[in-house]
């Protein structure tokens, strides 16, 4: 009984990873940890701001609610796609995404956003922490 238990057993698992190529390669969208985005500094920031560039917070809400970027509207990530058609407008604008320290939120966004047709979409590589770093100042919510 033991030896016809052992083929079912690699059979199953055969099964599951044959399963599992096809769900890979069938066009769904991987998930990824990381995105290719382009990111500015906080000089480089401070210039797109200054020339009138949108500035999102895709921070979590209880994250963002202790302080922000001032003039910067609050949306996390997990709400920026219902956004989109609101932001329709901002499509040729420059806009500055930031999260905490620039590696997660904000290039995710950044991928979003493009991706929905945003054409000049950069994420602040330092995020608010190298905001704060520089000494500039934030804003309470």
């Amino acid at each position: 009984m033991n030896s016809i238990a052992l083929p079912r057993h690699w059979l199953f698992f055969g099964s599951l990873l044959i399963f599992a190529a096809v769900i890979a390669h069938s066009g769904v969208p991987a998930q990824r940890d990381s995105f290719d985005a382009p990111g500015v500094s906080v000089p480089d920031a401070i210039a797109l701001i200054d020339s009138g560039a949108l500035v999102i917070d895709v921070r979590e809400r209880s994250v963002s609610a202790g302080s922000h970027l001032p003039g910067a509207l609050l949306i996390p990530l997990e709400v920026v796609a219902a956004h989109l058609t609101k932001m329709e407008l901002s499509k040729a604008q420059t806009i500055v995404v930031y999260c905490n320290q620039g590696a997660g939120r904000g290039p995710a966004a950044v991928q979003a956003l493009t991706d929905a047709g945003f054409t000049n979409v950069v994420t602040l590589q330092a995020g608010i922490e190298g905001w704060r770093a520089a000494g500039l100042p934030t804003a309470k919510s």
